[in-house]
C-alpha cells in the first residue's frame, strides 16, 4: 500500500547519473511513499525502462514517473493543476506529449499483409507443412539484370521432387549445394517469354516456380511456333530426363525392351513416346485402372500384357512372362523400397538400371551386390546435377531434345493445370497421385503471339527483406552468439559486404570458422575495432564501411551489462551500461544522416527488461529505452529507425551463456525465444513502419493452444477431407487415403502445432474418433481425485492488481462467451443436468460485477450440486430478464428444484432485475428458491 501525501520529486537525465543517490536514499528511507522520477526538457530520456526495471525490485512500488515530451508544456511543479490533477489519478506511467496525457502499452502487431511485387517465387513458409505454401517477395529486378534479360514465366510445372522437398521427405541439401540458395528451390521448368517477346521454355537448377527467372541458355529452347506457352511448359524436365538417362546413359537403341515405370506420369509418357519413336519395345506400369485405360488410349500400340500395376510387385511376374524369363534392357525407375527391388529383378543380362527416383538415394538403402552377376549396371540418373557438371553434357541434352522436337518424338503431354493462387491445390494433387501427365500453374495470362513485349505483372507475395549486394551491411557487436546469427542471416538475404565490430576481434575458432564460410561465399567481411563509444570511432567505423559501398543498414546489437539491485548500482555502472548501447546510438544516428545517405534501415536491439521491467537490471533497461527514443525521433524527422525488444534467446547470446543445463532462465516474464524463430520474425519487423516493436515467448504461455478442435481440422485438412459427416470416423487414415508424404505432414503438424508424439504406425491407425478424443484430452481440466489435497497458493505471495486481475475473471476467453456455463462440483461436471436421471440437486450461480463464471469455480467445486452459471456478459448488457431466462431452458426439467445464488452487489445493482428474472422462473417451472450470499 502506497501512501497517497506529498511525494517526493527526483528529476532523472540520461546524460549524468547524480540522481542516482538521491533515488537510492529515497527508497531505503520510505518504500510507502510516493517517489515521483521526473524527465522534462530531454526527449531522448530512458526514464521509462528505468522506472519498469525499478518497480520490479523491493520498494519499486512507490516509484511513478512522470515524463514530459511536449515543449511547449509548463515546467514540472506539483502545484501547477496540469500536473496535479493527473498526479492524483495515482497512475505509474504519466508521458504528456501533444498536450495529451498518455502512456506506453504493448499492442499486437499485425501480421505483414501481401503487397504487389514484380518477382516472387513460392516456398513452405514451415518445412512439411503444405498449407504454408506462399508467395513470397524475391529480389529480381528487371533494371539489374538488362544484360542477361530476365525471362517473365507464364507456367511453371511441378515435379514430384518440389513436392518431396515441400513435404520435408527430401533434405534441401539434396537439392541444392548452397545455403544461399535453400529458400527458393522450389520449380525446375517453366515456359515464358524474354524482354523482347521471344517465346521459350527452359530449366534452372532451382527456383523456376517464379514470377521472373534468370536463364540457364544452354538449357533454354525456343517455343515451336505451332505450339502454346501451355504445351511447351510439359516438355523440358520430362524430355530432358528421359534423353540423359535412356539415350547418353542407358545407350538405348532400336529393338532393346524399356520398363518404364509411372507411365502415365509426366516422364513415363515422355518415354514411352521416345521409346515407340525408336522402335523399342516398351513396357509399363501405373496405379489406377483410370491411369491404364488412359495408356491404351494415348498409345494405341500398348495393350494390357504391355502394363503392370505399380502399386505392388505383381509387374514382376508379367515382365518375366512376357519376356519368356529374360527380362528387359533398360529399366527407367522411379518406383521406392521393395518395388525398386522387384524391379532390379526384372533386368536381363547385361541389362542398365536406371534411377530417376531420389528418396532410396537419399535414404541409402541397400541394394544388394547379387544384381551384377548379370552383367547389370546401375545408374543414379540426376538431370539437376547437369547444372553443376560440364557444358558438354548440357549441351548433349539440348541437342537430343532439339533433335527430338523436329522429328516429332517430343510431344506436349496431358496436363492439369492450376491458378497461382491454387499452389496449395496443386502440390496436393500431385502428391496423391491423382495427376496424369504434368501439373503446371498458370502465373499469368497468354498473350497474342504477335505482342513482342510482355505486358507488366505484379503479383500478390508476402513481404520479405532482401539485402542489396552492392551495399554495406554494419553490425556493431557482430562477433557475438546473435551478431554471429544475425551476420549469417543478411550473407543469406544477399549481403556481399559486412563489417563487424568488437572490442577485440576475433578470439575463437568458431568466429574465424563463420567468416571463413561468409568469405567463401563471396563475402567481403571486415572486422572493425572501432570505438563506438566514442564520435571519432563511430566516425572512422562509417567511414571505413563506405569505402566498401554505400551503406544500407546499421545494426547496434552491442552490450555491456553491469546487473545488480538499485541499491547496489553507481553512477560508473549506468555509464558503463549506456556506451556501447545509448552513448554509440547517439553517435550512430547523428553521423549516418551525414555520411549514409542512402540508409535503409537503422535498427537497434532492445529488450524486454525495458518494456516490461526486470529486477536488477535497472541501467540496462535505461540504456535501451533512450535508444527507443532515438528512433521515435528518427522516424518523425522521415528517417529510418526501429527498435526491437528482444525476450530470452535461448540459443546464442548472453542468456544462453549463462543459462545452465536443463534450467528455464526467464527474463521479465519471458521464456527463451529461439534464435530461428528471432530470424523470422525480424523479416517482419523490417517490412513494417512501427519505430519500437517486441518479440518474446510469455512465459505462462503453454503448448498447443491451437484450441479445441484444431487437431482435427488440420488433419482433415491434409487429407482433402472438407466434410468429415461424408466420412466414417472409426476408418483408419490410412483406409481414407493418406499416403507417405501425407502420413509425414500430418506427424510433423501434431508435433509442431500441439506436441502430440506419435509413430508412424500409430498414424497409420488413427481415426477421427481417436483424434476428436486428443483433443478434448488436451482441453481437459485437471480434477483432483478424491482423497488427495491440493496446496493452495497464499493470497498474500503474489498479489493481483488492475488488468492482471481483470483476465483472471475472465478466465477461458472460449467459455467466457457462453451464456450458460457449466461448472465442475463435487458431485459431477454438471452436464448431467442434461441427463435427467442423473440429475442431483441443481445450482444457478450469477457472478457479481465481472459477468465471468470462471471466478466462482473453486467455490463451485466444493457445493454438492449440480452448477451451472448465468454469465452476464458486457455483450447481454441490453437483455432483458426474459432473454437471460430463456438461455437456461435447455438445461432445465419440469418438477425439478433450484437454487439460485447470487452476490448481494448483484440484488443490490439490480432491484427490479432479479425479481423479474425469479418470477420469470417460478413462472417457467414453478420449482425455485432464491439464495443469496
Amino acid at each position: 500500500e502506497v501512501v497517497m501525501d506529498v511525494p517526493a520529486v527526483i528529476h532523472v537525465s540520461a546524460q549524468n547519473y547524480d540522481w542516482l543517490p538521491k533515488v537510492q536514499a529515497v527508497i531505503t528511507k520510505s518504500s510507502k511513499h510516493r517517489i515521483l522520477l521526473v524527465a522534462q526538457g530531454e526527449p531522448l530520456n530512458g526514464i521509462l525502462g528505468l522506472v519498469n526495471c525499478i518497480r520490479k525490485e523491493p520498494g519499486g512500488e512507490s516509484i511513478r514517473c512522470v515524463f514530459i515530451l511536449d515543449k511547449s508544456a509548463p515546467a514540472f511543479n506539483l502545484d501547477v493543476p496540469l500536473y496535479h490533477q493527473q498526479l492524483n489519478k495515482d497512475l505509474v506511467m504519466n508521458v504528456y506529449s501533444n498536450g495529451h496525457w498518455g502512456s506506453y502499452r504493448h499492442l499486437p502487431l499485425d501480421s505483414c499483409n501481401t503487397i504487389p511485387v514484380p518477382h516472387a517465387y513460392v516456398n513452405v513458409t514451415t518445412r512439411g507443412d503444405l498449407s504454408s505454401l506462399k508467395w513470397i517477395e524475391g529480389q529480381l529486378q528487371l533494371d539489374r539484370y538488362q544484360k542477361e534479360e530476365l525471362i517473365h514465366v507464364y507456367y511453371a510445372a511441378l515435379n514430384f521432387r518440389d513436392v518431396m522437398t515441400a513435404t520435408g521427405k527430401l533434405a534441401l541439401e539434396v537439392v541444392s549445394n548452397s545455403r544461399l540458395q535453400e529458400d527458393c528451390v522450389l520449380g525446375l521448368e517453366y515456359a515464358g517469354c524474354d524482354v523482347k517477346g521471344r517465346h521459350v521454355m527452359g530449366m534452372g537448377q532451382y527456383g523456376c516456380m517464379a514470377t521472373l527467372v534468370v536463364p540457364d541458355k544452354e538449357f533454354t529452347w525456343n517455343v515451336p511456333e505451332h505450339w502454346t506457352l501451355e504445351e511447351a511448359a510439359t516438355i523440358p524436365v520430362v524430355y530432358g530426363t528421359v534423353y540423359y538417362a535412356l539415350v547418353i546413359i542407358g545407350h538405348m537403341k532400336k529393338g532393346d525392351s524399356v520398363l518404364i515405370h509411372a507411365g502415365s506420369g509426366g516422364v513415363g509418357q515422355a518415354a514411352i513416346n521416345v521409346c515407340l519413336h525408336a522402335g523399342c519395345t516398351v513396357y509399363t506400369t501405373v496405379g489406377t485402372e483410370e491411369k491404364r485405360e488412359f495408356i491404351k488410349k494415348q498409345f494405341p500400340q500398348l495393350m494390357d500384357c504391355n502394363i503392370g500395376n505399380s502399386r505392388d510387385t505383381s509387374f514382376e511376374q508379367l515382365i518375366m512372362l512376357e519376356t519368356n524369363g529374360r527380362g528387359v534392357d533398360l529399366v527407367l525407375n522411379s518406383l521406392s523400397e521393395e518395388k525398386l527391388q522387384a524391379s532390379v529383378r526384372c533386368l536381363a543380362i547385361g541389362g542398365r538400371f536406371l534411377e530417376i527416383g531420389k528418396f532410396d538415394l537419399s535414404s541409402n538403402r541397400p541394394l544388394g551386390m547379387e544384381m551384377f552377376l548379370k552383367g547389370t549396371s546401375f545408374h543414379g540418373v540426376m538431370l539437376d546435377s547437369l547444372f553443376f557438371g560440364s557444358s558438354e553434357a548440357k549441351m548433349m541434352v539440348h541437342d537430343l531434345v532439339e533433335e527430338g522436337i523436329k522429328s516429332g518424338a517430343v510431344q506436349p503431354l496431358v496436363r492439369t493445370v492450376f491458378a497461382a493462387d491454387e499452389v496449395e491445390q496443386a502440390f496436393r494433387y500431385m502428391a496423391a497421385g491423382k495427376h496424369i501427365g504434368k501439373v503446371l500453374v498458370q502465373i499469368r495470362q497468354e498473350e497474342d503471339r504477335k505482342l513482342r513485349m510482355p505486358s507488366p505483372l505484379l503479383i500478390q507475395a508476402c513481404p520479405r527483406y532482401h539485402c542489396n549486394p552492392a551495399c554495406t551491411y554494419i553490425i556493431t557487436g557482430g562477433l557475438g552468439g546473435f551478431g554471429l546469427e544475425l551476420a549469417d542471416w543478411l550473407v543469406l538475404r544477399g549481403a556481399r559486404k559486412l563489417v563487424l565490430t568488437s572490442r577485440h576481434g576475433i578470439k575463437t575458432g568458431y568466429q574465424s570458422l563463420r567468416v571463413r564460410t561468409w568469405r567463401g561465399y563471396g563475402t567481403t567481411v571486415v572486422i572493425s575495432v572501432a570505438d563506438i563509444t566514442t564520435r571519432a570511432g563511430v566516425a572512422s567505423l562509417l567511414s571505413d564501411a563506405n569505402k566498401l559501398d554505400p551503406v544500407d543498414a546499421i545494426f547496434n546489437l552491442a552490450v555491456v551489462l553491469k546487473d545488480a539491485l538499485l541499491q547496489n548500482q553507481s553512477e560508473a555502472d549506468f555509464a558503463a551500461s549506456a556506451g556501447p548501447k545509448a552513448q554509440a546510438a547517439l553517435y550512430l544516428d547523428e553521423l549516418s544522416r551525414q555520411m549514409c545517405p542512402q540508409l535503409r534501415h537503422f535498427v537497434v536491439f532492445s529488450s524486454v527488461s525495458c518494456g516490461h521491467g526486470n529486477a536488477g537490471q535497472t541501467n540496462y533497461g535505461m540504456t535501451n529505452s533512450v535508444m527507443e527514443r532515438i528512433c521515435e525521433a528518427r522516424v518523425r524527422e522521415g528517417f529510418p529507425g526501429l527498435a526491437v525488444q528482444w525476450g530470452a534467446v535461448g540459443d546464442v547470446g548472453l542468456v544462453a551463456d549463462m543459462q545452465e543445463d536443463n534450467v528455464e532462465i526467464v527474463i521479465g516474464g519471458t521464456l527463451q525465444q529461439k534464435i530461428s524463430s528471432c530470424l523470422e520474425v525480424l523479416n517482419g519487423f523490417m517490412m513494417q513502419s512501427y519505430p519500437v516493436v517486441a518479440s518474446m515467448v510469455v512465459a505462462e504461455k503453454c503448448g498447443g493452444s491451437a484450441g479445441s478442435g484444431n487437431i482435427v481440422d488440420c488433419v482433415s485438412n491434409i487429407l482433402g477431407i472438407r466434410d468429415l459427416k461424408t466420412v466414417s470416423l472409426h476408418s483408419t487414415l490410412a483406409e481414407l487415403g493418406m499416403d507417405s508424404m501425407m502420413a509425414v505432414e500430418i506427424k510433423q503438424t501434431l508435433e509442431r502445432e500441439f506436441e502430440v508424439f506419435l509413430t508412424s504406425q500409430e498414424i497409420r491407425s488413427l481415426t477421427f474418433a481417436h483424434l476428436s478424443e486428443l483433443s478434448a484430452a488436451k482441453e481437459e481440466p485437471n480434477i483432483i481425485p478424491e482423497g488427495q489435497s491440493s496446496a493452495a497458493p497464499c493470497v498474500d505471495e503474489v498479489p493481483i492488481e488492475g488488468l492482471e486481475l481483470l483476465l483472471r475473471a475472465v478466465g477461458d476467453e472460449e467459455t467466457a462467451a457462453q451464456p450458460v456455463l457449466h461448472l465442475p462440483s463435487a458431485v459431477g461436471t454438471g452436464k448431467d443436468v442434461e441427463d435427467v436421471a442423473k440429475a442431483r440437486p441443481i445450482l444457478f450461480m450469477i457472478p457479481g460485477l465481472e459477468g465471468m463464471g470462471s471466478i466462482l469455480e473453486p467455490l463451485a467445486r466444493n457445493l454438492k450440486y449440480q452448477t451451472l452459471c448465468l454469465q452476464l456478459g458486457y455483450s447481454n448488457l441490453g437483455s432483458t430478464a426474459q432473454d437471460m431466462a430463456q438461455a437456461l431452458l435447455p438445461v432445465q426439467h419440469t418438477g425439478s428444484q433450484y437454487h439460485l445464488l447470487m452476490t448481494p452487489v448483484v440484488i443490490c445493482m439490480s432491484y427490479q432485475g432479479i425479481p423479474c428474472y425469479y418470477r420469470t422462473l417460478t413462472f417457467i417451472h414453478q420449482q425455485a428458491v432464491t439464495v443469496g450470499l
